[in-house]
């Protein structure tokens, strides 16, 4: 039965404008899928979607601007059950991998419709005969776009597409690639629909317009949000009313002091890693009193739960073992996703009193609180190596996050003042203004570098002409003049060609190392770099200048330095300098020392991992978190892939050696246990205790009792796992070889469910 909806409500309400609640029972919506949303808990529709509904399930393209938690996302879940019934697939678009973990689980409750939904966010592509038995694909704009680039036969029947969090255009960094994505898959097929969610924007009717499609924006809020600074003990709301706190107390401890005793959740934004830390920490005095026998129960076995995410201690697990019993912990990049999991579960379930989060939370995935407080309306901005206001979209995104659905009546957000000055500027700059307008970000040169050899290598274009015609049709050429970027293009083509990218003349068209430089998704300049490396290196090369090359690269953004690294760092690049591949102020790179003593303590890093150096000293011992650990890991297993790729393309003879240094980087691992990590469940903490148990590779395991090996793992499921993989070697093996293309700012571990059972152990730093 095909989906219909025709709500009672005939037209969208204006913004702000007041509109009631639509009963399902009055829509025309399929009994079964009504069945779904009440079991659910949704038993009538927000204006916002009442409005959307029938235009989306007529087809029809749609730019949806509204606030967080107004039910957005229902709107484009039912244009993808109206593609799948309709024999269309459809594409699910999210920044951040976590957020597609989130947006699958939610889809999947349609399943019993026979709707197939998948997950692109592992390490591997899902293989081409799993993609085409899927109605769905969530996936991020760089999964997208690596299917573009491939040709995908499964976008052939490609429906609807939504774009979650269009606004993002505007990110320098992930904003490109989602500008490109749509742009080709509205050129190849014309008869698509586009369902894009967006935050309150200032300019969403021109993304409507640059969309083709109809533009509906709300005000509407299911929790109406009062909004105010906090400043010496008293709220000031933006409607003027005030309300004096109970001494005594800081501001952030009182602020949830009084939401907690009134048995509510705070949730506290701060600009850094460490003070999130350190806030956290100074909130447990407060929160643990309040905490009842039961809550004290429930967080006990979140820490239980904590404790089996890693066979590694990390920083990040000591710490929230100390704060989660409290009540409180932190979230930031610092740790690894399974920690970051457990975190976003016991707030969820409301065992976590108290969050302490970086402003990255905020754009990611869906953790409200009765109360948010911003503490800091500035951050440190690396392009401008200095303190610069946060934007106030953002500040919005935040705040937004303010008011659980279902449990509060309303919510409060609010901003920290530090001054009776300050006051009035949060009033009237982040409370009282309006969201920045969405603006093109395609202009950068690193990123059309990327793209205009994807357009060309995938035959998307083949002429200038093609070329032009692209760029006009890009949310850049609706809104801004082309001059500039065309300047930018006529640059990126002639390092392009110069490098061999491109061939030379007329019209446009990929070498092989251009083709497979974008099959690899690597930035032109790394695959530069990377070639000249193969180049250079001799057989017998070591791990280290192989790690330093790779730091070297674009793609792999290297670590700061802290005060006082400088002299270790340049003492190791004195013994290494004639070993090493990439020389600082070398073309095409032309790093300064310190940008190059960056790469080598990065290299430092990787090369500590492989040497099986504990999760634990490697993060003290660079001042970093392991959730930066396993991003470079990841980066760095990547690039080693595309190097070897190109290596059995150029340079055959490196071929082995940078397979195998691949691996290593994989599962931090020494070479003796390569044989070993190769088995599923088995990591290096693992490997290394069959390794000093007497068997040091697959053959010996083979041969070795069942209750031998269950001793050595102390586990029979997974001695037995293990066991079913050694008679089956060729089947059940772990792969080794095809690692995901990173997010280029997130670059995150993948956002996998807490183990259950031992077939899903995390393969994350510690396994």
């Amino acid at each position: 039965m095909p989906i219909d909806a025709r709500p009672t409500t005939p037209a969208p309400p204006e913004p702000g404008a007041a509109s009631p609640l639509v009963d399902l029972d009055t829509t025309a919506l399929d009994p079964e899928v009504k069945r779904i949303l009440v079991a659910d808990g949704i038993t009538r529709l927000f204006p916002p979607q009442a409005a959307a509904l029938g235009p989306v399930l007529a087809g029809e393209s749609l730019v949806l601007a509204c606030p967080t938690a107004s039910g957005k996302s229902l709107v484009a879940y039912l244009a993808l059950m109206r593609a799948a019934r309709a024999g269309r697939t459809g594409l699910y678009l999210v920044p951040l991998r976590a957020l597609a973990q989130e947006k699958g689980e939610e889809l999947s409750r349609f399943e019993s419709l026979g709707l197939k939904v998948g997950v692109s966010i592992g390490d591997f592509d899902l293989p081409a005969e799993r993609l085409e038995q899927l109605d769905v694909l969530v996936a991020t704009s760089e999964k997208a776009d690596g299917l573009l680039r491939r040709g995908s036969p499964w976008l052939d029947r490609l429906g609807v597409v939504v774009a979650d969090e269009v606004h993002l255009l505007r990110d320098p960094d992930r904003g490109p690639t989602l500008e490109v994505s749509l742009t080709r898959l509205r050129r190849a097929y014309s008869d698509l629909q586009i369902v894009a969610l967006s935050a309150t924007v200032g300019n969403s009717e021109e993304l409507a317009e640059w969309l083709g499609a109809r533009h509906l924006a709300s005000d509407f809020r299911p929790v109406p949000l009062k909004r105010g600074v906090y400043f010496d003990g008293r709220i000031t709301f933006t409607d003027l009313t005030t309300r004096e706190l109970d001494p005594p107390g800081e501001a952030v401890p009182r602020l949830v002091r009084t939401v907690v005793q009134d048995g509510g959740q705070a949730l506290v934004f701060v600009n850094t890693r460490k003070s999130s830390e350190q806030v956290a920490e100074s909130l447990v005095p407060t929160v643990r009193s309040l905490l009842s026998r039961e809550e004290r129960e429930r967080a006990r076995r979140a820490v239980e739960e904590l404790g089996g995410v890693s066979d590694e201690e990390t920083e990040g697990l000591r710490r929230l073992a100390s704060l989660i019993p409290n009540g409180v912990a932190f979230h930031n990049a610092s740790l690894t996703n399974p920690e970051r999991r457990v975190v976003e579960h016991a707030f969820r379930d409301r065992t976590l009193k108290a969050l302490v989060a970086t402003p990255t939370l905020a754009a990611g995935i869906n953790l409200p609180a009765r109360r948010v407080v911003v503490r800091d309306t500035t951050r440190y901005d690396d392009r401008l190596g200095m303190q610069a206001p946060i934007p106030a979209m953002e500040v919005h995104q935040m705040l937004g996050r303010a008011g659980r659905p279902r449990f509060d009546t309303t919510g409060e957000a609010l901003i920290v003042a530090r001054s009776p000055e300050d006051e009035d500027r949060l009033l009237d700059g982040y409370l009282s203004a309006e969201p920045e307008s969405v603006v093109s970000r395609l202009a950068a040169e690193p990123a059309l570098r990327m793209h205009v050899l994807a357009l060309v290598a995938s035959r998307a274009v083949a002429s200038e002409d093609d070329l032009e015609s692209f760029f006009a049709a890009t949310f850049y050429g609706h809104t801004l003049p082309l001059a500039e970027l065309r300047g930018t293009v006529s640059t990126v083509r002639r390092f392009l060609v110069e490098n061999d990218f491109l061939e030379r003349g007329p019209g446009l068209r990929a070498t092989p190392f251009g083709a497979l430089t974008s099959e690899l998704y690597l930035d032109p300049l790394s695959a530069v770099v990377l070639r000249r490396v193969l180049e250079r290196a001799p057989l017998g090369v070591g791990a280290f200048p192989l790690l330093a090359a790779v730091a070297a690269t674009p793609d792999l953004p290297p670590l700061f330095l802290r005060r006082g690294e400088e002299p270790d760092l340049l003492a190791r690049y004195t013994d290494e300098a004639e070993e090493l591949l990439v020389k600082p102020e070398e073309p095409p790179l032309e790093l300064d020392l310190d940008g190059f003593l960056s790469t080598l303590k990065t290299a430092s890093v990787l090369e500590a991992w492989i040497d099986e150096v504990p999760i634990l000293e490697i993060t003290r011992r660079y001042g970093i978190g392991a959730g930066d650990l396993r991003t470079k890991v990841e980066d760095a297993e990547w690039l080693l892939f595309g190097a070897g790729r190109l290596a059995a393309r150029f340079e055959r003879r490196l071929g082995r050696t940078i397979d195998d240094l691949s691996t290593r980087v994989r599962y931090g691992a020494q070479e003796e246990l390569l044989d070993l990590v190769r088995l599923r469940g088995i990591g290096r903490v693992r490997a290394r205790l069959l390794y000093g148990a007497g068997y040091p590779d697959r053959e010996s395991l083979r041969q070795a009792p069942l209750d031998r090996i269950e001793r050595v793992l102390r586990s029979a499921k997974l001695a037995e796992m293990v066991a079913s993989q050694l008679r089956r070697p060729t089947t059940e093996a772990r792969e080794t070889t095809g690692p995901r293309r990173p997010t280029p700012t997130a670059r995150r571990v993948p956002a996998r469910p807490t183990p259950r059972t031992l077939d899903e152990f995390p393969e994350e730093p510690g396994q």
